[in-house]
């Protein structure tokens, strides 16, 4: 055998190795779930920082809240208007652009 041919039938006679695609799919499962996870645990002090911040503005807020509350109903009908507004304006928009083409579009 020359030594060509000795080297093909080297590479010939190693196969590939072989793949678990299930075994990666649970790896990467397992993978997502522990940064799920780490991920919740690193929004738990910035929940508990928030959470006292509020507890302690509820002095401030509270008397402030009463006065405000019959001022804001009549802002807060007209905000609502508006966004019911925009998401039909959005819906009806998209709903009948469908079967339109713009002219002179490409085909």
């Amino acid at each position: 055998m020359t030594p060509e041919q000795k080297l093909v039938a080297l590479f010939a006679a190693e196969a590939p190795p072989a793949r678990d695609y299930a075994f990666q799919a649970r790896m990467a499962q397992a993978i997502a779930l522990r940064r799920a996870w780490m991920t919740v645990a690193a929004l738990a002090p910035w929940a508990v920082a928030a959470v006292a911040v509020l507890w302690a503005l509820i002095p401030v807020v509270g008397p402030i809240s009463d006065s405000l509350g019959a001022a804001l109903q009549p802002v807060a009908a007209m905000l609502g208007g508006a966004a019911a507004t925009v998401v039909a304006a959005l819906w009806l928009a998209r709903r009948f652009a469908r079967g339109v083409r713009a002219p002179f579009s490409a085909r």
